[in-house]
C-alpha cells in the first residue's frame, strides 16, 4: 500500500478550501494506508493559514519558501517522503472515492502520473479528458478529448488534479521553469515522462468538480491569454519535431498576427517573439530537448494502445 500526500496548492483561497478540505479529509480517512492532507500555501496575504489551523487541525500546512505558482511543487516534492503526491488546485470538490482509482495504476513501476476526470462546478459538463498529440494547420495540438471518458493513456495529465510518483517527479526535475509562471508546464512534464518510457493515464473513475480559473483569479499575476500562446509555441518549437507542414504553420501564424493587428491586438506578434527568445535560451543551454519524429511516433503508438494494468 503506497503512502500518499494530498497536496493542495493555495493562495488566498479560503473560500475554495471551505469546499475542498472537508472532503479531502474524508478521502484520506477512507484510504487504508498512510494518507496525509497538506496545504502548500504560496504565502497568502490573507489569514488562510490561521484559518486552516483553527478549523482543520488535522490538515498539515506548509508555507512555501516563495510564491512560485505551480512550481512550488518542485520544492515540496523534496521535503516529503510519501511515495505518491496528489497535486490539487484549491478550487475543487472531490468525490469520496476519488483516490483509489488513481493509486491502482501507480502500483505499476512504469506509471508516472494518473489524471482525474473533472466536471464543471455545476456537474453538467466534462472539463477534462485524455489527450492525444495531433497536427492541424501546421500547429501541434494536445487538447482534451471531452467525448472520451474511458480509462486510457494520455499525452498529459492536468497539473490541477493528478497523482504522480514522487521519486519519478524528482528524477524528471519537476515542472520546467522555462514555462514560468503558468500554462503547459504539465504538458511538458508528462512529455518528458513519456520520453523516459513512463506512462501517463487518464482515469475517469476518479472524479473532481472544478471551479475553473477561480484559483488563478486570486493570484498576484492575473490570467492572461498571452501565457497560453507563448508557452504553447515554446513547447512545440523547442521540444517537438518541426511541423510536417512548415509553410502552413508560418502562413497560419501570419494570418493570426495580421488579424490581431487589424484589431490593434499584438498578442500573437509579441508572444511569438517571446517564445522564440525562450527557445534560443534553451538552445544556448546546450540541452538536447527536441524529439525526433521517429521517437514521437513511438510514443503516439503507445498512447493509442489499451491501458495495461498489473
Amino acid at each position: 500500500m503506497r503512502s500518499v500526500c494530498l497536496a493542495i496548492l493555495n493562495y488566498n483561497g479560503k473560500k475554495h478550501l471551505e469546499y475542498l478540505l472537508p472532503m479531502a479529509i474524508v478521502v484520506a480517512n477512507k484510504y487504508p494506508g498512510k494518507c496525509s492532507v497538506l496545504v502548500l500555501d504560496n504565502q497568502s496575504s490573507s489569514d488562510d493559514v490561521k484559518w486552516i489551523k483553527l478549523n482543520y487541525p488535522s490538515v498539515e500546512v506548509i508555507i512555501s519558501h516563495q510564491n512560485e505558482f505551480l512550481f512550488s511543487y518542485n520544492w515540496l516534492a523534496l521535503q516529503r517522503d510519501e511515495e505518491v503526491l496528489v497535486l490539487l488546485n484549491n478550487d475543487l470538490r472531490l468525490h469520496p472515492n476519488f483516490l483509489i482509482p488513481l493509486l491502482t495504476h501507480l502500483e505499476s513501476p512504469d506509471v508516472f502520473s494518473v489524471g482525474a476526470c473533472s466536471y464543471n462546478w455545476e456537474g453538467n459538463a466534462f472539463t477534462s479528458g485524455p489527450s492525444k498529440l495531433t497536427e492541424k494547420n501546421g500547429f501541434y495540438d494536445w487538447s482534451f478529448d471531452l467525448s472520451n471518458q474511458k480509462c486510457c493513456y494520455t499525452f498529459f495529465t492536468s497539473g490541477g488534479f493528478m497523482a504522480v510518483n514522487r521519486v519519478k517527479f524528482i528524477k524528471l526535475g519537476g515542472f520546467n521553469t522555462a514555462f514560468y509562471p503558468a500554462y503547459h508546464e504539465d504538458v511538458e512534464l508528462c512529455f518528458r515522462a513519456w520520453r523516459r518510457g513512463w506512462r501517463c493515464i487518464y482515469e475517469p473513475r476518479s472524479i473532481v468538480w472544478h471551479r475553473e480559473n477561480a484559483s488563478w483569479s486570486e493570484s498576484p499575476l492575473s490570467r492572461s491569454n498571452r501565457l497560453h500562446i507563448r508557452n504553447a509555441l515554446l513547447f512545440q518549437w523547442a521540444f517537438l519535431p518541426k511541423s510536417l507542414s512548415p509553410w502552413r504553420m508560418k502562413w497560419s501564424l501570419l494570418k493570426l498576427m495580421i488579424a490581431g493587428c487589424l484589431k490593434f491586438d499584438f498578442t500573437w506578434i509579441s508572444q511569438s517573439c517571446c517564445a522564440a527568445i525562450s527557445c534560443i535560451k534553451l538552445k544556448n543551454q546546450k540541452i538536447n530537448q527536441r524529439i525526433t519524429m521517429q521517437e514521437l511516433n513511438q510514443i503516439k503508438t503507445t498512447i493509442a494502445q489499451p491501458v495495461h494494468i498489473i
